[in-house]
């Protein structure tokens, strides 16, 4: 029976996901993480005596809003001592590859179970979810918490937002769909969330295992909507890219030079999926190991901002989070001054 969970059918070899350089960074929503931390510390039994785990580098800013306000008993998964993985490229696209539930059994046994597991942004790069959420438990307390949260991906499908696809997201997860994932997981909900971001919502999901893993009877008619939620997805990015070609072909021939902001996978999705980069004639980036570089599609090279100027650009796509797009366009408020037009490549922007 269909689950209604959006997922790569054919994900990509873990070996290719890795990235080639250590200075690529990620970034992940922070701003309801002390509103989190308030939640998490007024949960039943969670004391400054509480053990509080964590899967990734992408838990250090909760861990050290904890330790700041006296709940120092934490730890990380490391992934060279308990992980075994010393490639320092090596990424939560191989931490979940290599965790087994016998190895977590083990780092348990030498760091002491979680009383709460915090696991941020990770789930939805797992290859085998079963294998991932059990080595979880493994992990924590069979009276504690585990702290989930992921991409809410319900906005982006009904918008049409092709960016939202990205190699390194096995799974592509709505309220309920990740709803139902842990309550057939067999966990019993503590708190459960959408919070807000202009870009992308986050699920956070604070969970226990206190019931007997069971199976629950499948809502089609709920099902059936997130299946149709898919399919109008491909429907609109298909709609969408012959509008956007359509766009950009008439702003080409209107004012000359297109270019793109941000070097980023939103660009990479952005070209890709909506096939155009033999419309745009180089990507800025001002992150100094990019610059020089070039673009996997199409080509195109990475130039610094002042190529804003330097190249007559009229044109300038955003392709940045929509929260840090004012920021650029404050920035460059000379490049507007002088004739320059600054358009989002999201829907419900300018392009």
């Amino acid at each position: 029976m269909d689950s209604g969970l959006i997922h790569q059918g054919n994900p990509f070899p873990v070996t290719e996901l890795k990235p080639r350089f250590n200075w690529l960074t990620c970034f992940e929503p922070e701003d309801h993480l002390d509103d989190m931390v308030q939640t998490i510390i007024a949960l039943p039994g969670i004391n400054q005596d509480a053990v509080f785990g964590a899967y990734s580098f992408k838990d250090d800013s909760t861990l050290r809003r904890l330790e700041k306000i006296g709940y120092t008993k934490t730890w990380r998964l490391d992934p060279v001592n308990d992980l075994g993985v010393t490639d320092t490229c090596a990424n939560v696209e191989t931490y979940q590859d290599v965790l087994s539930v016998e190895l977590a059994v083990s780092i348990a046994g030498k760091k002491g179970l979680a009383d709460i597991l915090i696991v941020r942004h990770v789930i939805e790069h797992s290859y085998d979810l079963p294998r991932f959420i059990d080595a979880m438990k493994a992990l924590t307390h069979p009276n504690g918490y585990i702290v989930w949260e992921l991409p809410d991906c319900e906005r982006a499908l009904a918008a049409g937002d092709c960016t939202t696809i990205w190699e390194e997201h096995t799974y592509y997860f709505t309220s309920y769909t990740f709803h139902e994932l842990l309550i057939n997981a067999g966990f019993s909900f503590v708190h459960f969330e959408s919070v807000p971001y202009p870009f992308e919502n986050s699920l956070v999901a604070i969970v226990k295992f206190d019931k007997p893993l069971q199976e629950q009877a499948v809502k089609q008619q709920t099902v059936d909507r997130q299946v149709n939620l898919a399919r109008s997805f491909v429907t609109s990015v298909m709609l969408r890219k012959v509008m956007v070609r359509e766009k950009l072909q008439v702003l080409k021939e209107n004012y000359g030079l297109i270019v793109l902001f941000g070097a980023g996978h939103l660009s990479v999705a952005f070209l890709s999926l909506m096939g155009v980069a033999d419309l745009i004639d180089f990507v800025i980036d001002d992150n100094p190991n990019k610059r020089g570089m070039s673009m996997p599609i199409g080509n195109l090279r990475i130039l610094g901002s002042e190529s804003l100027y330097s190249h007559d650009v009229r044109v300038c796509l955003l392709s940045l989070n929509p929260s840090n797009q004012p920021k650029v366009i404050e920035k460059h408020i000379q490049f507007v001054s002088q004739g320059g037009r600054f358009a989002s490549i999201f829907p419900g922007g300018d392009l």
